[in-house]
């Protein structure tokens, strides 16, 4: 028998998995690395997904040193997750100032946009302070702070791609991959499809007191790739005490 070559591992590792039907089931809690099979292992979820990503990331390093860059970018995600983390989503994925988390049960609709709408004011009204309050070079600087979130519902089937010892898992669906691209768009500070506004309580649709629509009339939105969705915008948050 022959030497085997990179180009022979490869392939027989490709062939191996493209001839394993995948072992899925429904699940009733969003999974987690240890609970899904790296040969074969999938998990159906009905859950809403949310993408939240700073703003400008381009223009932070711009801007400002590396040190303070990576200090503003720590007080960002310091944020953003203790405002997922308390309003019980399940965060699963960090890609450089990107937090992607996962928001199951049947209020998860409103949770995941009450937890958009208290992730701008925490930006807006904690970090934005405090950066200005302790970086002089931010204080200084014409960049200014600011979030992204995309949101949006349905079904997606989880699974762990890579190698052993070297695995993430990945969600494969609309939902994932349209929360991500709402999260792209430029003009409003949260995003979300119009499905995602009908099963959302009234407290995450109007505002408290006045009961002021906090979210702009559904139209339709080329996301990308030439996919069109009915979305509603906002740039209402809430406050957290």
């Amino acid at each position: 028998m022959g030497i085997m070559t990179r180009k022979d591992d490869y392939s027989t590792a490709v062939d191996s998995l493209l001839k394993t039907k995948l072992d899925t089931r429904r699940g009733q809690v969003v999974p987690t690395s240890d609970s899904i099979n790296l040969n074969n292992g999938g998990v159906w979820l009905k859950a809403v997904y949310l993408y939240t990503d700073m703003e400008d990331s381009s223009g932070l390093a711009k801007n400002h040193s590396a040190t303070t860059a990576a200090q503003i970018v720590r007080a960002f995600l310091a944020a953003v997750t203790r405002v997922i983390r308390d309003n019980k989503g399940e965060i699963r994925s960090y890609d450089g100032d990107r937090v992607m988390a996962i928001f199951i049960g049947d209020n998860a609709p409103t949770v995941a946009a009450r937890t958009a709408l208290e992730i701008k004011w925490a930006v807006d009204e904690i970090v934005r302070p405090s950066l200005a309050y302790r970086l002089s070079e931010y204080l200084k600087s014409s960049w200014v702070l600011s979030s992204r979130t995309g949101i949006d519902l349905g079904d997606a089937l989880v699974v762990r791609a890579g190698v052993r010892n070297s695995n993430d898992l990945v969600s494969i669906g609309d939902a994932p991959n349209i929360a991500a691209k709402l999260s792209d768009l430029h003009g409003a500070r949260t995003t979300i499809t119009d499905r995602m506004w009908k099963e959302m309580a009234y407290s995450t649709c109007y505002s408290s007191g006045e009961g002021n629509a906090m979210w702009s009339l559904a139209y339709p939105k080329d996301i990308g790739g030439g996919r069109v969705e009915e979305i509603r915008t906002s740039n209402y948050g809430l406050k957290i005490l």
